[in-house]
């Protein structure tokens, strides 16, 4: 008996089963910190919020339509790399055990998205233990996986155009911002890899991590969960600044990099609802064995919020949204349209640029083609212009939860943006 007991005991360590005194924290429900996109202008010990520079969560216009015109320059490849009518677009995930588990579940949603280009292929190709400081490394054995996962699929690395990247570092135990400026120095180095691995890549959204104030390990907790979004923001933001070790666009010199953003950002402070889109995070969400590690619950949640993402950012819609299935997709325009947040809970923040001498008119349709908002009209002069919708029907009644279309009508073309509404304030 007691040979037997010690194999067994044995085994459930080797396989990594929880134990109890691994499990979750489920009393740790909130932090007190602001996500970055409430945060604003605001400071977190003495840096500004924000997902974009000057406390905005809006792209900077000249980055965003870099971003579109690449987006829309976006068609079919073969396994070679030349573009091919029948060949793929080719998206995959890169990063860590969460990404993975999170892009698994992501991966049967996209299949059977309506909305997706059928030319899309969605591969999975994050792996567990593989941290921003490991994978930044061309020649480390990661690379081997993804490269596998590939074959797997009839894809190859000539035909990934596409990445959605989140990371982190285990252990961090140097503090803010020390231990946050080397994730940042990481994942810059791991987006000039996948340029050297996948030279045709073009776009990379980024994600920083969900919430982890359940977690009972050091691999990261929080407050790092929380500040790997400033790692995220700033590596951003030293592309639009003009890093040279970050440059996507050939006309500038050598390309080191694809074009950077922000995918879905995902942190929210635990069972505080989220200013925006009413985002919570749940002890249920996540795994018993440590609270870091997404269960079935926040993987869906993930999930969604990327496929919204795709459905509804304005340089994903010209290559992951179909045109068979009649939804809207931007035009070539010297305009701009960007919205958000969506999904969003109450007032959405819209943001335009109409070219110069075009007439304008923007409103807010249901799927039926109706207007139920008209947010003004003009004639554009070129300039950034904002207006915000109260997620109210034109009578002043609360407009209800469902998807709508942000459209902006000029005189020769017509933009859209899919709005996702979770209901009023």
């Amino acid at each position: 008996m007691i040979r037997r007991s010690y194999l067994m005991c044995t085994l459930i360590v080797a396989l990594g089963f929880p134990s109890a005194a691994a499990a979750s924290n489920c009393n740790g429900t909130q932090t007190g910190l602001v996500p970055l996109t409430g945060l604003g202008a605001a400071t977190y010990q003495g840096y500004p919020g924000g997902l974009y520079p000057g406390g905005t969560n809006m792209r900077p216009a000249a980055h965003d339509a870099a971003g579109v015109a690449i987006a829309n320059a976006i068609a079919p490849i073969d396994t070679l790399g030349n573009a091919d009518p029948s060949g793929k677009v080719v998206l995959i995930s890169i990063g860590m055990s969460n990404t993975t588990q999170e892009f698994s579940t992501f991966v049967p949603m996209a299949n059977t998205d309506p909305q997706r280009n059928p030319k899309v292929l969605v591969i999975d190709c994050a792996l567990g233990g593989q941290t921003a400081s490991l994978i930044k490394n061309p020649a480390y054995a990661y690379w081997d996986t993804v490269r596998a996962r590939l074959r797997g699929r009839r894809s190859s690395p000539l035909q990934v155009q596409v990445v959605w990247l989140k990371e982190a570092n285990a252990n961090p135990n140097t503090g803010f911002p020390a231990a946050t400026t080397t994730l940042m120095r990481d994942l810059g180095s791991v987006v000039r890899t996948l340029k050297v691995l996948f030279p045709n890549v073009r776009i990379a959204y980024l994600s920083s991590r969900i919430y982890a104030g359940y977690a009972t390990s050091s691999l990261n907790p929080e407050p790092y969960a929380y500040e790997s979004g400033f790692a995220v923001k700033w590596l951003i933001e030293g592309q639009i600044t003009g890093a040279d070790s970050l440059n996507y666009d050939p006309g500038h010199g050598v390309v080191e990099a694809p074009w950077l953003a922000w995918g879905p950002y995902l942190w929210a402070d635990g069972l505080v609802a989220r200013e925006g889109d009413g985002l919570t995070w749940q002890c249920s969400d996540f795994q018993t064995s440590d609270g870091t590690h997404p269960a079935t619950g926040a993987r869906t949640k993930v999930s969604n919020m990327l496929l919204d993402f795709l459905h509804a950012d304005a340089t994903a819609q010209p290559w992951y949204v179909s045109s068979l299935v009649g939804a809207p997709s931007p035009a070539a325009s010297g305009a701009r349209l960007v919205v958000g947040p969506s999904p969003a809970r109450g007032a959405v923040e819209i943001s335009f640029a109409p070219a110069a001498g075009e007439p304008w008119r923007l409103d807010v349709l249901d799927l039926a083609g109706r207007r139920i908002g008209a947010l003004g009209s003009g004639v554009g002069d070129g300039s950034l212009r904002s207006r915000r919708w109260n997620a109210r029907d034109d009578g002043g009644a609360p407009a209800r939860a469902g998807v709508y279309w942000v459209r902006l009508a000029t005189g020769i073309h017509v933009l859209t943006r899919r709005l996702v509404l979770l209901g009023p304030e």
